[in-house]
């Protein structure tokens, strides 16, 4: 998204529009790397909104704490997004990793129960 053209669009619509691309995106990179992600769409999001978003509102307050997760978001898309399907820059993977490390597992692996 062009800088000038941001500032334009309310900030509630800004960061709804990145926490659905990154979310997107990050569904997309775990099928790519044949990794299955125990979470829906809406699930994910809400995961980035309560996790991501509430730790900057809680460490910056809440207008600044938005602008900053908004920021954080916008860094781990690729600018792109309206243009062509999202996809996580290596700054978002790393984080969306961490976001969700206990919703992955490698797909087509079985357990063995022992």
């Amino acid at each position: 998204m062009n800088t000038h053209n941001q500032s334009c669009i309310p900030v509630e619509l800004r960061i709804a529009l990145y926490r659905r691309a990154v979310a997107c995106a990050y569904q997309t990179t775990c099928e790519q790397y044949g990794i299955q992600l125990a979470l829906s769409l809406d699930a994910l999001e809400a995961k980035i909104a309560n996790e991501v978003e509430a730790f900057h509102v809680e460490e910056y307050g809440l207008e600044m704490g938005v602008e900053v997760a908004c920021a954080m978001l916008g860094d781990m898309v690729t600018p792109d997004i309206l243009d062509t399907p999202p996809r996580l820059t290596t700054f978002g993977e790393w984080v969306m990793d961490d976001v969700c490390r206990h919703h992955l597992k490698p797909a087509g692996i079985k357990a063995t129960v022992h």
